[in-house]
């Protein structure tokens, strides 16, 4: 009976496959000069950071040139972020990819020419659909555009990976725990997937990876369900690219070109949820909607909405923010209801095809869209002008602490929002918290100083935490607002804070460690039923921790970076979150010219028990020279698949980064082995 493991000891598994793996890195040193005993053989990781395709297919430049340089085999590990395990998915199909080199031809060749139709996506969503409980959007996201992206559906698991990988490096997916990374449990938030176990990398808590998304309880496995694919996999590990515009787009494709939707194209059920897309894209595209207001009001005749009132659109007078709302009411009603309005679908085979049109549809747009129109901070705008509104109509409130408490977390958001120093609300609101416990018990309160010392982003975090709590534990405060006269206000106030705390819902999952016994892990990981995960790129957009997990004894960290902005961003960020950890990691210091002109190759020696980190950003004065904007503009996060023209040049560029730099990697190898042998004599 699979158990969950709480030990901060490699799986035997892992154990076993890197006793193997360390031959092939010996022969590798002795072909590159390097002698070396076995027991002296350097532990050495690599690094894909995230980035979309341009890190899938940059990984795959860099490993080819890894591979003809005679270097890949000097790794012992590979991990990855997001667009980086992308590439590792498309690689480790092949049992021993790593020994031969055409292979990763055979991917690009893929990417660039390769095609799966959308009816083959569409049948996997929902196969999804038939087998997940935990229903999100990141199933959503993996069966319609990933594979759309690596032009692949992969029905194999992690777990396959066991027995045919044994001269690759061992493979190490990563994501993260949302749900503790809203609560600022740092220890618990980093997770990896390996084709042994699946887990919490530093809280040392781990699943066989066949049982990962199995139900457990008090650590023992009670209700086992099947494996995610490599296709969903690669979803959850790069779900930061979910672009709600991106799936409404092929939805749209999805009613108009499916082979059972043709048959209904004039069915009037189809013809409204048609309709209904369109009027969501256009609050992402800037098309007007008013054009699309006669046919949807006909379509709607004589049907009535959630609250029991008729549903028709009016935007005579409205603004864009009523519109929009207006928007969601039917987008959603047209959703819940679809079966009951068109009781002649019921029975039909494409039913089934349609339930999941329906339920992906009120799944998008469940939430008010996160991004849009008219770019700039919307978001800071929708904040104001509600700010004002309920400050305006319900001055009677200003007298409660409840919702006076709310209105402060508000201004706080609108405060980071603009970037202005809003701290005096700090003070305001731990005076409104003072003696208020969460609903695990503990005081809910932000350290003062700790803000003062925070960037932006950091107090984004503790904000976006806080607020969290107090929509957790606010009922429970304030009960006398329950049959209050403000309840309507309060209510539409707690509505609004909770969709700009959580867009949509992705990532669910059993949560194996439900009700264990395990003290040193915090006791709100432990509570709940399900969990959920999203992509590591949305705290640090490279897999480092992965690799800083002690029991790893990683010696020398070679990190290709294909992140977009500040190409040493990932080294600082991961710097901070060691500090904050107590993990041993390389003094980090560059100069602003790193910045906006960043070499090839940067070598962060490691002291004590710190690894050396080899760092090498994807476009960089050496391979791009003075075209190096011109790159990066070229090869964005989120645009269209790639041409193979694009691909091609691409590879190359990434490969150039490990061609230039050969003898000075050996030469860090090297180092790294005298280093050793000197501390064992």
């Amino acid at each position: 009976m699979a158990q969950v493991r709480i030990q901060d000891l490699l799986s035997d598994g892992e154990i076993n496959y890197l006793s193997g793996r360390k031959l092939c890195v010996q022969k590798c040193l002795v072909k590159n000069n390097i002698p070396c005993t076995l027991s002296k053989v350097p532990n050495i990781a690599i690094l894909g950071s995230g980035g979309g395709e341009r890190a899938m297919v940059g990984l795959l430049g860099s490993l080819s040139q890894m591979g003809e340089q005679g270097l890949l085999d000097a790794a012992l590990y590979m991990s990855g972020v997001s667009g980086s395990t992308w590439c590792m998915a498309s690689l480790y199909e092949k049992a021993n990819w790593s020994s031969d080199m055409e292979y990763i031809k055979v991917v690009a060749e893929r990417l660039g020419h390769g095609s799966v139709s959308l009816k083959d996506r569409v049948l996997h969503l929902i196969g999804y659909y038939r087998a997940n409980a935990n229903f999100s959007l990141t199933d959503v996201w993996s069966a319609l555009v990933v594979p759309a992206i690596v032009k692949k559906i992969d029905k194999s698991t992690l777990s396959n990976y066991q027995t045919c990988h044994d001269k690759d490096p061992y493979p190490i997916y990563t994501v993260i725990n949302q749900d503790c990374k809203y609560e600022h449990l740092q220890r618990e938030t980093f997770f990896e997937l390996t084709p042994h176990e699946a887990g919490y990398t530093l809280a040392g808590a781990f699943v066989e990876t066949a049982y990962f998304g199995s139900i457990f309880n008090k650590g023992v496995l009670t209700k086992p369900k099947p494996e995610m694919d490599m296709t969903y996999l690669q979803g959850l590990c790069g779900s930061a690219l979910a672009d709600k515009e991106v799936i409404l787009k092929i939805l749209k494709e999805w009613l108009e070109g499916g082979e059972n939707m043709k048959a209904l194209k004039d069915h009037k059920g189809v013809q409204l949820l048609s309709t209904v897309v369109d009027l969501q894209l256009c609050q992402y595209t800037g098309c007007d909607p008013a054009p699309l207001l006669q046919t949807t009001n006909e379509l709607l005749l004589g049907k009535m909405g959630l609250d029991g009132s008729m549903l028709q659109l009016n935007f005579d007078g409205k603004n864009s923010a009523d519109q929009n709302k207006q928007i969601q009411t039917v987008t959603s009603a047209a959703s819940k209801f679809f079966f009951e309005w068109n009781k002649d679908l019921v029975d039909l085979e494409v039913r089934e095809e349609l339930d999941v049109f329906v339920k992906t549809l009120d799944k998008v747009t469940e939430k008010s869209p996160d991004k849009l129109v008219g770019g700039g901070s919307k978001v800071g705008e929708l904040l104001k002008k509600f700010i004002d509104r309920v400050e305006k109509e319900a001055v009677a409130l200003q007298s409660h602490a409840g919702p006076r408490l709310i209105l402060q977390v508000l201004e706080l958001y609108y405060g980071i929002h603009r970037e202005e120093d809003w701290t005096h609300l700090v003070v305001e609101l731990n005076t409104l918290l003072k003696g208020k416990k969460t609903v695990s018990g503990s005081d809910l309160m932000i350290n003062e100083d700790e803000w003062l010392e925070a960037d932006l982003n950091s107090r984004k975090k503790l904000a976006h935490g806080l607020s969290l709590e107090i929509c957790k534990s606010f009922w429970s405060w304030f009960p006398d607002l329950k049959n209050a006269i403000w309840d309507y206000i309060v209510k539409k106030i707690m509505q609004f804070l909770e969709w700009l705390l959580k867009y949509w819902i992705w990532g669910t999952n059993y949560n194996y460690l439900h009700r264990m016994n395990a003290p040193h892990i915090d006791k709100r990981l432990l509570q709940s039923e399900t969990t959920h995960f999203e992509d590591a790129g949305l705290l640090v957009n490279s897999p480092y921790m992965s690799a800083l997990r002690h029991e790893r004894e990683i010696d020398l960290i070679i990190s290709f970076d294909f992140s977009a902005g500040n190409p040493m961003e990932t080294l600082t960020e991961t710097a901070e979150e060691c500090k904050d950890l107590d993990i041993s990691f390389p003094k980090i210091q560059y100069t602003k010219s790193d910045v906006s002109s960043p070499k090839g190759f940067y070598v962060f020696k490691g002291l004590k028990k710190a690894p050396t980190v080899i760092h090498i950003p994807l476009f960089n004065v050496d391979n791009c020279g003075s075209k190096l904007e011109d790159y990066r503009k070229k090869y964005g996060t989120f645009q269209g698949a790639y041409s193979p023209e694009m691909i091609e040049d691409l590879i190359k560029k990434a490969g150039e980064n490990v061609l230039n730099n050969k003898e000075t990697l050996l030469g860090v190898i090297k180092d790294i082995i005298e280093q050793k042998l000197s501390t064992s004599a």
